[in-house]
């Protein structure tokens, strides 16, 4: 089964040649993809029908990730192979406004509002907001949250704090009440209810009952069948250094939970905006961050994702020029990774180079926003397409490495 308690105009995608072995093996712009043995030894398990557990990736990230669109290519194209085992994560009603995910509608209103900056929150609840790290709550007042999602789930899990102010909520899932949730403990904690529904789309809804603090974190969802799941979990705005702030303790309970098979960090786009930042203290930055991923959960695979390309205006002249400072946040991204045993895929190279979002943005149907900071679905699409691709290549190789018989050859 599927739950996993515990362990039109488009440039080519990336090359499928492999180069070096090992550790040290690249395919196409994935390098080191000798490092992602646990994720491969999982996918395989998986596809030769040896396993009942979903394998699952989770994505932390800035906007590019937070916009759903990269990630989405990426998810479609692993679950067209080894099947589809949910959604995933999803917040519950909006941590932000523009909050939005594919094939997810959500909304809130009443009482409840966003963790992020909000001085209602218990201060026992300091850094813990759940495994995107925004969640959204009400205190000791009534309001409503809901998500309408349009993959297929027939497991949903809901998290939730619970901590000595808690109150309760129902739960209704297409219109009907579910169940009732406590979220009063003696000890501040984690919470999660799973209610089992027909395998299909849903309208979940979660209404506070007005008798204490509730703190919604979200909710994942899940299907019978097992496959890959692929966790959207991009803050807009975010670096490194946002999750860092997070309480280690709380940020460990919730990766323990999730038990991922590889974790992907995707951030660098707001880093290289930093005024004074460092090389040193940005690869601190990411030093600690796999730290504390590699202690939560120290058996799965780990990538940096490194940033789409970036350009910046003339002043005073109607031209772009690529923005430096990305090569440079790529060029330690790479050596942190190196060092750490982790994969690297470079997504800049994946458009075609320094510049290519400059040609993106200007193209008869642009791949890039106007502002060659961000993409267009399609480019987005095509990215996460081409890293998809690069992984399950690389896979591939690993599997004939092994003996195992080849799968999908005509692919």
């Amino acid at each position: 089964m599927a739950e996993h308690q515990n362990p039109a105009s488009a440039a080519p995608v990336a090359s499928a040649a492999v180069v070096g072995s090992g550790s040290a093996a690249s395919m196409g712009h994935l390098l080191g993809a000798g490092r992602l043995a646990h994720l491969f030894d999982v996918l395989a398990a998986l596809e030769d029908g040896h396993a009942h557990d979903d394998v699952r990736v989770l994505q932390y990230g800035d906007s590019h990730t937070a916009s759903d669109m990269g990630v989405s290519a990426f998810r479609r194209t692993l679950q067209a192979r080894f099947g589809d085992g949910g959604r995933g994560f999803a917040a519950v009603g909006r941590p932000w406004s523009t909050y939005s995910l594919d094939g997810v509608h959500t909304g809130m209103e009443g009482a409840f509002v966003s963790t992020r900056g909000h001085r209602g929150a218990p201060a026992s609840l300091e850094g813990r907001s759940g495994l995107l790290g925004i969640g959204v709550m009400a205190n000791q007042q009534r309001g409503r949250a809901w998500d309408e999602v349009a993959a297929p789930a027939s497991r949903i899990e809901l998290a939730y704090a619970q901590e000595p102010s808690g109150g309760s909520f129902d739960v209704f899932i297409d219109g009907t009440r579910a169940g009732s949730v406590s979220t009063r403990a003696p000890d501040t904690k984690s919470g999660w209810s799973v209610f089992e529904v027909p395998d299909a789309p849903h309208r979940v809804e979660v209404r506070a009952a007005g008798d204490g603090d509730v703190v919604l974190y979200g909710m994942s969802l899940d299907r019978s069948q097992a496959g890959v799941v692929v966790d959207t979990l991009g803050i807009n705005g975010a670096q490194v250094f946002t999750p860092l702030r997070w309480s280690e303790e709380h940020f460990a309970e919730q990766l323990r939970h999730a038990a991922p098979d590889l974790v992907v960090l995707a951030y660098g786009t707001n880093e290289s905006m930093q005024p004074g930042l460092t090389d040193a203290a940005y690869e601190r930055g990411i030093v600690d961050m796999l730290g504390r991923v590699a202690r939560a959960t120290p058996t799965a695979s780990c990538l940096l994702l490194g940033p789409p390309d970036m350009a910046q205006h003339t002043k005073g002249r109607n031209d772009w020029s690529t923005w430096p400072r990305i090569g440079e946040i790529i060029a330690v991204q790479k050596r942190v990774a190196d060092a750490a045993g982790c994969a690297f895929f470079d997504q800049r190279e994946a458009m075609g180079g320094p510049g290519s979002i400059i040609q993106w943005a200007s193209e008869p149907e642009p791949r890039a926003n106007f502002d060659r900071v961000h993409l267009r679905r399609s480019g987005y699409t095509q990215v996460g397409t081409a890293f998809a691709t690069d992984l399950m290549r690389a896979y591939d190789e690993w599997r004939a490495e092994r003996g195992l018989p080849p799968k999908m050859a005509n692919r």
